[in-house]
């Protein structure tokens, strides 16, 4: 999970990022595996010696190979995500080091990385779609360039491609779940009818991710803050430290829970974000922040 590995670079002031060279082709096939993967071109036959892309089990075997390899090194200054290395530090003697062990073990491993996708000793560094620094992260600013050129669409393809980018930074939005409501509705079977209201909700979608705040990343030293709030659309909640927040949640709501009254609305609205992000919270003293009285005991 994204989110997860970027809650470890909590004190973090220095990156540096590698990207290796073609991933799936270091890693060698077994011999009696080699003619299970061959295939046939105009050219002939031919068999792969490394492990193509498309195997099912490919992705699957490249992670496991990278996490046994830094399995002493994970969650204390290195992050991997298949071919992508980040390594952070909190000061520039301790990052030279960190380096410096990485790459041995790349070199002992005979795993070669791209050099025109590397960089080294980093303030602030892009990585896996979010810009990362000290002060925290935020979201990648040519995926917001992106964003704020996309056409309106004219398929249900291109809506579910919005969608899918949208909801990669949705932790960023408040209300994301509200605001693109009249969108996800038309993702239903033979409900595509592009609307004044969808229209609207596209563009405020798109103002929203541009606005998007850059967020705090959690000190599991201090104490959480989690708000919550309901309306008849959605709910929502966003979780903060310092006064920063760190991460926002919402979900529309069905016509089974619009009905319900404003304290029940609220009271879902604690129970989805404590669950969500319990990982945050258990283990430590939070602190819930609501203006509804009668849910001032609900941990009782």
């Amino acid at each position: 999970m994204v989110e997860d590995l970027l809650d470890e670079l909590s004190r973090a002031n220095f990156f540096s990022k590698i990207d290796l060279r073609s991933g799936y082709w270091q890693i060698r096939m077994r011999a009696e595996d080699i003619s299970k993967i061959a295939f046939r071109t105009h050219h002939g036959h031919f068999e792969f010696k490394v492990m193509p892309f498309g195997l099912t089990n490919a992705p699957a075997t490249f992670q496991a190979l990278m996490n046994s390899m830094f399995a002493e090194f994970l969650h204390k200054f290195v992050l991997v995500f298949f071919d992508d290395i980040l390594i952070y530090s909190a000061t520039m003697s301790d990052h030279c080091l960190h380096l410096q062990l990485v790459l041995s073990l790349l070199r002992s491993h005979k795993l070669y990385a791209r050099r025109n996708k590397c960089f080294f000793g980093l303030t602030q560094i892009d990585y896996l779609g979010h810009t990362i620094s000290a002060n925290g992260v935020s979201t990648d600013t040519s995926k917001i360039e992106a964003m704020q050129q996309w056409p309106v669409h004219k398929s249900l393809k291109a809506l579910r491609g919005f969608l899918g980018l949208t909801g990669y930074y949705r932790r960023f939005i408040k209300h994301y779940g509200s605001i693109s409501k009249p969108l996800t509705q038309l993702l239903k079977k033979d409900s595509f009818v592009w609307s004044t209201e969808a229209e609207v909700a596209f563009n405020d979608l798109k103002q929203a991710l541009c606005q998007a705040p850059v967020l705090a990343l959690p000190d599991f030293s201090k104490t959480f803050y989690l708000e919550s709030g309901a309306s008849s659309r959605g709910v929502g909640a966003v979780l903060s430290q310092d006064g920063r927040p760190v991460v926002f949640l919402s979900k529309a709501l069905g016509p089974k829970h619009s009905d319900l009254s404003i304290y029940e609305r609220e009271y879902i609205t604690i129970l989805l974000a404590v669950t969500k992000w319990r990982h945050y919270s258990e283990g430590q003293p939070f602190v819930i922040k609501t203006n509804h009285e009668a849910l001032k005991h609900l941990l009782d």
